[in-house]
């Protein structure tokens, strides 16, 4: 038997799809393993107790439980969905970056295995780890929030669910909706990004609200919503983007907002970078020179082709991104860990 632990960051949604949801999978599924999780950072188990200790990141962690993993003879585990080192545009640059930095590369020193969400990331890491696994994401579709139940909407919704520091990436999106929210036909809705002191969130409001000037029936704003039920804002919607930058934080992503519209069908628009180029023949439409208008033209006015982009979409990640099937990599590394 082997007793494992993994230690989940509260409330996030990193925890929730790289820890939170395949753990209980793993758990379930594999009787030879003996799982524990904490969710925050009540430490109240040592690590003696375990064979393995789990953790994503390292950006809250105490380095004191790692050191008395490692003198105890505990594996760990460190996944990693992120580049380590934090953009000028992201939110928290500029106030713990350093610090952020700092701990991820200790947390990294301290790791047995590295696990990371993209092949991106992995080739990236390679000059810091020796032993780094790719685990990809995986939609656990029994979950409630990704069973679909599509609402029936008045007009064409196109929409977009993320955190406040992608605001450059929803900015290349300001014009092209200044453009499209012309026809009276056609909704924003924007999801997710909360902390309304936070000056990136007046920003992306400003991008898509004071400067439209448009009537409540084109924009729609959905609060954040826990990680158990976040999934349910794609039932708003008839398409949905995901705009990213090139640099290499970006380029470093995972393919997430790609398997999250796939789980409901939709079609889905991406920048034209690494995450999302597995998808180009799977459903998934590219922009072509950051041509964003165009793009969402022609979905809009050829619906069937959308719902046959979703269609073919949602078949591919629910045979190749099903969370199990991608806990069988996850359980042979965990195994492969102890040799």
């Amino acid at each position: 038997m082997v007793k494992i632990i993994y230690i989940n960051e509260k409330d996030s949604g990193v925890g929730y799809h790289r820890l939170q949801i395949p753990f209980a999978n793993l758990d379930q599924d594999y009787k030879d393993l003996d799982i524990k999780g904490t969710n925050g950072f009540t430490l109240d188990f040592h690590p003696r107790q375990f064979d393995i200790v789990v953790l994503n990141r390292m950006y809250k962690h105490d380095e004191d439980y790692l050191l008395k993993a490692k003198n105890s003879g505990c594996k760990i585990i460190l996944d990693i969905d992120d580049w380590i080192k934090l953009p000028g545009y992201h939110y928290k640059d500029g106030v713990k970056d350093l610090i952020l930095e700092q701990r991820i590369l200790d947390a990294i020193g301290y790791a047995d295995v590295i696990w990371t969400a993209s092949e991106f990331l992995k080739e990236c890491l390679k000059d810091y780890h020796s032993n780094i696994v790719y685990i990809p994401n995986g939609i656990d579709f029994t979950q409630p929030q990704f069973i679909p139940n599509k609402k029936p909407q008045d007009k064409y919704t196109i929409g977009w669910i993320g955190a406040n520091n992608h605001h450059l990436d929803l900015k290349k999106l300001a014009e092209p909706f200044t453009k499209l929210l012309k026809n009276k036909n056609h909704c924003l809705l924007l999801g997710g990004y909360n902390d309304s002191s936070s000056e990136y969130y007046q920003l992306i409001e400003s991008y898509f609200t004071s400067n439209f000037q448009r009537p409540p029936n084109q924009y729609t704003r959905v609060e954040w919503m826990d990680v158990m039920n976040y999934a349910l804002m794609y039932n708003l919607m008839d398409c949905a983007l995901a705009p990213l930058g090139s640099d290499k934080f970006s380029q470093c992503k995972s393919n997430l907002k790609v398997l999250e519209a796939g789980a409901f069908s939709l079609p889905i628009i991406c920048s034209n970078v690494e995450p999302y180029k597995e998808f180009i023949e799977q459903g998934l439409v590219l922009t072509p020179k950051g041509d964003w208008d165009g793009v969402m033209k022609g979905l809009i006015s050829n619906p069937k082709k959308g719902i046959e982009l979703g269609a073919k979409l949602h078949k591919y990640v629910k045979e190749k991104y099903n969370i199990k099937t991608i806990n069988k990599l996850r359980y042979d590394s965990i195994i492969s860990t102890l040799d």
